[in-house]
């Protein structure tokens, strides 16, 4: 399929296939989708796949993808976990790059490790990763293609980089060990049951990790990196013409491997009986069911334009299923917490429908019964036509949305795509075809051929039922036996069709009667349109053109939950997820929903510590629904008893269990230590959801959005600031005004005053030492000190990578994050957390301090102010085509008071910053810095 530059089949010639004349036609209905006519695609000689693509987002950027087809299902026993280990060793010395110099050479450019340069392996591919390279500098390009050649055929696998590697992976398995990752592990085992991937969870069998012979994972990679399992893929401001003539110079070179080993694509057995697990962890915070059914995936020769259309069946389908689960949450009784209907591929030969219910303790085989009552429901049924053309509309309208953004598609997100399609021949013929595909494909797909799907999924064989649990006292949980019973049941249950139940009524009955803009001007350094209208509300307006079909809006006033009480805080707290539950005006939640289908808006309020506000997004063409949300909000905000019982309880059981995971712990630990234990730090857990009152939460969103004279609101995005302007007088001019001027409130809660140390144990089932250091302080607010103690982070983070996890292996990754405050009182915290070995923990805590005090003892090394320098402009520069930053940034300027620095100002500022200027900040705030450290160890277990 990708052996030619593109598909010669035109756009138009394929269109026309998707006609109703040719639906009725099957034999055209097996017709080969175009190769997306903007990618340039090849195979060389020795096998190499390549991908090459112009696109502009973001500008002056490209990324870097090397696709292996190949993951730990093709190691051999005495190899688990090394395909893994050899993602790893991707980045300890290559040809060209010996040692660290993949990292150290893209870093001097601001490429930074993590954020841009990354990789993951699974049981059956490989991804490697440079995102967001500077396409400005031809020689970076180069090298950067240079890189992913290495990656293909000359890592280095030197013997002592290996054998430093061993530890780092111990600490990897150490810290993604949690209860959670046990479960699904085991679940796994049981879906994959008697095939090759049960026995594979790509972390691999530690024994082999630390006792490997070096020239095991040298065979695995001579054996399965090779050409012929391997994709380029470039996608970035570049000549793609160009590009491709690159990759073809670069690797045409690489030699096939002769008489290569077969990539076996692995079945997974199935059983005619079901398979049933209940599976306990100690650290297990929830109880989930799932029952799953699986089935054959299409084959790679078969996705055609049937493929392609039976997908949008299976997707409506699921569709319609999650909103019945969604409707029956809103009532009061609901005995589940979440529910979910999700078809997809799990393994290369095989596709399960999944689905699942996260369980209420009290009530769990009637939860159970509840979701198999709606999968029977809908396969007895079916589903009804309004239900089917809702789902329909919706899934028009985000393919319509993602149409206009056609210009505006992020580099890794088209990567993907054809990521795929080099993995699994899912088809990519470009976003213009799938429009008018979809437009023409989905009036013709019946209500009845939906529901047909349902017959499919769910059957009586290739059956895995699951319930997991945390292991507990006093908690019964239902045996294998009646999990088989539930279901058996339900199959035999007297079951009434669904009812779809819809307002037919405007969103808003009576058009308000609209204000004025009293006064305009523009936002200094923004450009930006600043407006205030009659009701004392400011509105700005900025519009730009990152997004071709993006407005977002943010909405805030100074308050929040800082005025209020103790024992209102629970309440004000949570009171945005709940309000964005009750509905608005006339319309629940359900209702609500069901009316606003097809439009791509949203809108949520929130109460913070120091303001509330909304936040909220559209589409363009729903930028009037988005005003008539947010003048609801203030006007006709509903209060749903009913529907807070129905969220309070599904909280209450969701933290029931929440004490159990170790990490939930630490982080408790955390919040009440930096705060000195004061009573207004309310950890989420069952006494906070206990606390939760409906009328205080009604009075509490009523007292912060009484009116609109103290907000602010900004939008930014496509929007024109004229044509917007009579929709801002009537909707946002509209909403009352009581003339007030709130502000927050200092309520004292601080970081201790003297050192705090907080050590505890607790039991746990991978033993792990995990330590939080925060240094905090007194400082003056400015932009040149948040952006220092910025640079003092990311010299920490630096140094933690090189000493803590490559020279120690004693983490997987330190965490650093540095903040400057101004509100409610100026001051500063770094914040350093990281899990190890128990038995590496004072060592390390020891390097931890040592390295912060040697910023200025010792100094700082040039390349590596270098590296940050250069990589805070290049965050910079993409953050500017970015309509979050924007709405950010202006936030800053009315509840910071702070300018809007021009890119000059922002790089002249950067640049300036030496090594001198960065030892005397350390030296100022962290020579004797305050600090609380808190540790969490192991309990040893009694024998």
């Amino acid at each position: 399929m990708i052996k030619n530059l593109f598909s010669k089949m035109s756009l138009c010639t394929v269109l026309a296939l998707t006609g109703t004349g040719m639906l009725s036609a099957q034999n055209n209905m097996d017709a080969k989708l175009p190769m997306d006519p903007n990618v340039r695609t090849g195979k060389l000689d020795n096998g190499l796949t390549y991908y090459v693509r112009h696109n502009e987002e973001p500008k002056d950027r490209a990324s870097f993808y090397i696709v292996q087809n190949v993951g730990a299902i093709l190691e051999d026993d005495n190899q688990n976990g090394l395909a893994h280990f050899l993602e790893h060793m991707a980045f300890n010395g290559t040809e060209h790059f010996p040692g660290k110099g993949v990292l150290n050479y893209l870093e001097k450019y601001g490429v930074a490790f993590g954020r841009n340069i990354n990789a993951y392996t699974n049981v059956d591919e490989t991804v490697y990763n440079l995102s967001n390279v500077p396409t400005t500098n031809e020689n970076l390009l180069d090298s950067t293609l240079l890189v992913l050649h290495d990656w293909s055929n000359y890592l280095s696998l030197d013997g002592e980089e290996i054998d430093s590697e061993r530890g780092v992976i111990h600490e990897e398995w150490r810290t993604r060990r949690s209860g959670g990752m046990r479960v699904y592990l085991e679940k796994n085992k049981l879906v994959y049951q008697g095939s090759k991937y049960e026995k594979r969870d790509v972390i691999g069998d530690l024994n082999v990790i630390d006792n490997f012979d070096h020239q095991v994972i040298r065979d695995f990679y001579h054996d399965w990196y090779r050409t012929d399992l391997q994709a380029i893929i470039v996608v970035g401001d570049i000549d793609a013409e160009k590009f491709e003539q690159k990759i073809k110079d670069m690797f045409a070179h690489i030699p096939a491997v002769e008489n290569p080993e077969e990539r076996v694509y692995f079945e997974v057995p199935e059983n005619k009986e079901p398979i049933v697990g209940v599976i306990t962890d100690p650290e297990a915070s929830r109880i989930s069911f799932e029952i799953v059914y699986k089935h054959k995936a299409t084959p790679f020769a078969e996705k055609n334009l049937n493929y392609y259309r039976r997908l949008l069946i299976e997707d409506l389908y699921s569709s319609v299923l999650g909103d019945r689960y969604n409707e029956l949450l809103q009532k009061g009784n609901a005995p589940f917490i979440t529910g979910y209907a999700a078809y997809y591929n799990k393994a290369r030969k095989m596709d399960v429908f999944q689905n699942g219910v996260t369980l209420k303790e009290d009530n769990i085989l009637g939860g159970i019964e509840v979701l198999l009552k709606e999968t029977e429901r809908a396969k007895r049924y079916g589903i009804v036509t309004s239900e089917l053309e809702r789902a329909k509309t919706a899934m028009l309208s985000k393919m319509e949305r993602a149409y206009k953004e056609r210009n505006k598609q992020n580099n890794d997100r088209l990567v993907r795509g054809y990521q795929q399609n080099y993995l699994t021949n899912e088809p990519v013929p470009g976003i213009e075809f799938e429009f008018e595909a979809m437009k023409q494909l989905l009036p013709g797909i019946s209500a009845e051929e939906v529901s047909a799907i349902s017959k499919g999924w769910v059957t009586d064989e290739n059956e895995v039922i699951t319930l997991s649990a945390p292991e507990k006292e006093g908690l019964q949980l239902p045996t294998k036996e009646q999990l088989l019973a539930v279901v058996a049941k339900v199959k035999q249950m007297e079951l009434k069709p669904y009812e779809d139940k819809v307002v037919n009524e405007p969103l808003i009955s009576e058009q308000p009667k609209a204000g004025k803009v009293v006064k305009e001007s523009n936002l200094k350094g923004f450009e930006a349109a600043e407006w205030t209208l009659a009701n004392g509300a400011t509105v700005v307006v900025k519009k730009t053109d990152f997004k071709e079909n993006e407005i977002s809006m943010q909405a805030f006033s100074k308050g929040g939950n800082s005025l209020y009480s103790v024992k209102d805080l629970p309440s004000a707290e949570m009171l945005g997820g709940f309000v964005s539950n009750f509905g608005l005006g006339k319309f629940d939640q359900v209702s609500l929903q069901k009316l606003l289908t097809g439009k791509e808006v949203k809108v949520s309020p929130y109460v913070g510590e120091l303001s509330e506000g909304l936040n909220g997004n559209s589409s363009t063409k729903d930028f009037e629904t988005l005003l008539q949300l947010v003048h609801m909000y203030f006007e006709q905000p509903r209060f749903d008893q009913e529907a807070f019982n129905a969220l309070k309880g599904r909280y209450m059981a969701y933290v029931a269990n929440m004490g159990a995971d170790i990490n939930k712990a630490f982080s408790d630990s955390v919040s009440m230590t930096s705060t000195n234990h004061n009573p207004r730090t309310i950890l989420f857990d069952t006494d906070m959801i206990d606390k939760l009152d409906f009328e205080t939460m009604k009075r509490i969103y009523q007292e912060r959005f009484v009116d609109a004279s103290d907000f602010t609101f900004v939008f930014v995005g496509n929007i024109d600031a004229a044509e917007a302007k009579p929709m801002i007088e009537e909707y946002l001019g509209s909403i009352k005004d009581i003339d007030r001027e709130d502000n927050w409130k200092d309520n004292g809660v601080d970081y201790p005053e003297k050192d705090t140390y907080t050590h505890f144990d607790r039991e746990m089932e991978t033993p792990k030492t995990t330590i939080e250091i925060d240094f905090h302080g007194d400082i003056e607010y400015s932009k040149e000190n948040s952006i220092l103690m910025d640079v003092v982070a990311k010299l920490l983070d630096k140094r933690y990578l090189e000493v803590i996890r490559e020279k120690e292996g004693g983490s997987y990754g330190v965490g650093v994050g540095a903040s400057v405050d101004k509100f409610p009182r100026e001051e500063y915290k770094l914040v350093i957390r990281f899990d190890t070995d128990p038995a590496k923990a004072e060592k390390l805590k020891g390097i931890v301090y040592n390295e912060v005090q040697a910023l200025f003892n010792e100094g700082v090394k040039e390349d590596d102010l270098h590296e940050a320098k250069k990589n805070f402009i290049k965050v910079h520069q993409e953050n500017l085509r970015k309509n979050g930053y924007w709405l950010n940034t202006i936030n800053r300027y009315y509840v910071y008071d702070e300018e809007m620095m021009s890119t000059e100002d922002f790089e002249s500022m950067i640049n300036s910053i030496s090594k001198e200027k960065v030892e005397n900040f350390a030296k100022k705030y962290f020579s004797t810095p305050a600090k609380i450290e808190v540790v969490m160890s192991p309990k040893l277990k009694e024998i």
